[in-house]
């Protein structure tokens, strides 16, 4: 259960007997004991410090997700290791792969790299910059099976590598931060800004007929269509499709996009 902290113009009282309602009719519905429930209580966070541990209890519990097994973590985090959000467009990415190659970039724990795997993908790459989210991702292409040299996990600063490489793919999953200037990064990133430069190196990395996913969390974001036209792709928004019953109340969670070389249709 994850709380968003109240802000300072709210009487702490009022705050503190609201949690608990909530806790106890969390509880009453779930018919959980209270030994059963996790709390979190969410704050802004600046910088790194939102991957930053909050425990140290190395307790990961495996789940089930449309047949694919991860790890989750519920205390050492902010996050688990798993966006709820994203369930529904990592299935699809699962029907997309199936004898296709697939890459994953700012991979996180790999989730979606799963799904690809055991949709049928042909290979799977997995690219993020952090080793202790790669290693976590190795965890869960094990728990599902997907080992081998077809399951690439590389470690590497997404922008930086995708300016480099000269591979190609079939499905190119991308869900980038809203906004980073890791000390590890060549140059600050901001979604918005430039995500069209984005979309001119993943269209070299884009073999005919293939599809990107192209995910984001910042709110009011607006595609410039006009740009990927001028680059040669179309774009469909899936935002609506990709959102679950229980992220109805909340529609701008994530924006989602499948994007193919123009003329091609997806």
């Amino acid at each position: 259960m994850q709380e968003y902290a109240p802000p300072k113009t709210v009487d702490p009282q009022k705050a503190r007997q609201r949690l608990f309602d909530a806790i106890n009719a969390t509880l009453a519905v779930m018919e959980l004991p209270a030994s059963a429930l996790i709390l979190k209580v969410r704050e802004k966070q600046k910088g790194k410090s939102q991957y930053e541990k909050l425990a140290q209890k190395g307790e990961f519990f495996l789940v089930d997700e449309y047949g694919a097994k991860l790890w989750v973590n519920l205390t050492d985090y902010l996050d688990t290791g798993l966006f709820l959000d994203h369930r529904i467009a990592r299935r699809t990415l699962g029907k997309l792969s199936k004898g296709k190659d697939f890459l994953n970039l700012f991979a996180y724990t790999g989730s979606a790299s799963v799904h690809a795997g055991i949709g049928g993908a042909r290979s799977t790459t997995t690219v993020d910059m952090s080793r202790t989210y790669l290693e976590w991702a190795e965890r869960n292409l094990r728990a599902n099976n997907l080992t081998g040299r077809q399951h690439r996990l590389i470690q590497a600063d997404c922008l930086g590598w995708m300016r480099e490489t000269t591979e190609q793919f079939d499905v190119i999953f991308i869900d980038p931060p809203t906004f980073s200037n890791s000390k590890r990064m060549e140059n600050s990133f901001d979604v918005q800004r430039d995500h069209l430069a984005l979309m001119m190196d993943l269209k070299k990395m884009l073999r005919a007929g293939g599809t990107i996913m192209f995910s984001n969390n910042k709110r009011g974001f607006k595609m410039d269509t006009e740009g990927l036209t001028k680059l040669g792709l179309a774009a469909e928004e899936i935002s609506e499709k990709t959102l679950s019953v229980d992220f109805a109340r909340n529609r701008q969670i994530h924006n989602c996009w499948l994007i193919s070389h123009a003329g091609e249709g997806k």
